[in-house]
């Protein structure tokens, strides 16, 4: 299952699923281009809970088969629990030049990045897999940088790596958009496991939560076109900008002074608890001026 592993950037495997899964794969393309209601975004997700009929019958097929025991073959005592929570079929559809322009709630798909970072968990790997339902994928791919290996994700192959350890990327090799829709999978390992199920399933948990908060604040985030939008989309997009600590270090020491100078309030023990309240307003008003600004910036490029 997997092809690299490294202490540090986790595991990566990639491969084909079995061909007797290849009509699953097609049945669940064809009925989820009938859910997708622009295909002109950037992305839309359906998560597993949220589906009914063939289309989760077919979705339990893939996330339910016995090829995913092999995550724990190598492994003399391993607890897997594949959590149906966080699993969805989507369709991604990243723009030509994409890294160019604002990716607002859609940066924490396209540009390097780590998809989580709770690893600290005793004797846990969590792993995302990701399998491709469409074919004609030519230009757009993924790259797994610090092993440098790239993958054209099609029909049939899946990719396996590290949730919290593995950075990675998408990229675009030509001018030209290229739809794909893929199913997202997502299994918590405990390999030579030395604790209980029961601990397994807490860091499920964990899991669990961050995901239900990470994908609502993403997707209200992605392509925006409200005040919220932006507000969620340029918080995911901050930290994935190169200078992104260098400015809010500058920000923050910045305010320091004017609490300092203007409101004369000084940098003694018995004002740490209005510093830091007064820190953190001034931080929110600095985001709110900056969203009004992209927002503003958006109703008059879009003004009839």
């Amino acid at each position: 299952m997997f092809l690299y592993r490294n202490n540090i950037e986790g595991n990566v495997g990639i491969g084909k699923l079995p061909l007797a899964l290849y009509p699953i794969l097609e049945n669940m393309a064809e009925n989820y281009k009938l859910y997708i209601p622009d295909k002109t975004s950037t992305t839309f997700h359906s998560y597993y809970s949220d589906l009914n009929g063939t289309m989760k019958s077919d979705f339990d097929t893939i996330q339910y088969n016995s090829f995913w025991n092999d995550i724990c073959l190598e492994s003399n005592n391993c607890i897997m629990r594949n959590n149906i929570e966080m699993n969805e079929i989507y369709y991604s559809n990243p723009k030509p030049n994409f890294n160019i322009s604002n990716l607002y709630g859609a940066a924490a798909n396209l540009i390097p990045h780590r998809d989580c970072i709770l690893f600290n968990f005793d004797g846990i790997r969590f792993y995302r897999v990701i399998i491709g339902l469409t074919e004609n994928n030519n230009d757009t791919v993924t790259e797994f940088i610090h092993f440098g290996i790239e993958h054209k994700i099609n029909k049939g192959d899946y990719m396996i790596f590290d949730f919290d350890r593995t950075l990675h990327q998408v990229k675009k090799l030509w001018n030209k958009e290229t739809p794909r829709i893929l199913l997202k999978l997502h299994f918590t390992v405990c390999e030579n496991c030395m604790y209980s199920s029961k601990y397994v399933d807490v860091v499920s948990f964990f899991y669990i939560l961050y995901y239900y908060v990470a994908r609502y604040t993403e997707q209200i985030g992605t392509d925006p076109t409200t005040f919220v939008g932006f507000f969620f989309g340029l918080l995911w997009e901050y930290p994935f900008h190169s200078k992104f600590l260098y400015v809010l270090c500058w920000i923050y020491f910045s305010n320091l002074l004017v609490l300092n100078k203007i409101c004369k309030l000084n940098f003694v023990s018995r004002n740490l608890s209005k510093i830091a309240v007064y820190s953190l307003g001034n931080m929110g008003l600095v985001h709110l001026f900056i969203v009004a600004f992209y927002w503003g910036r958006y109703k008059l490029w879009n003004i009839k």
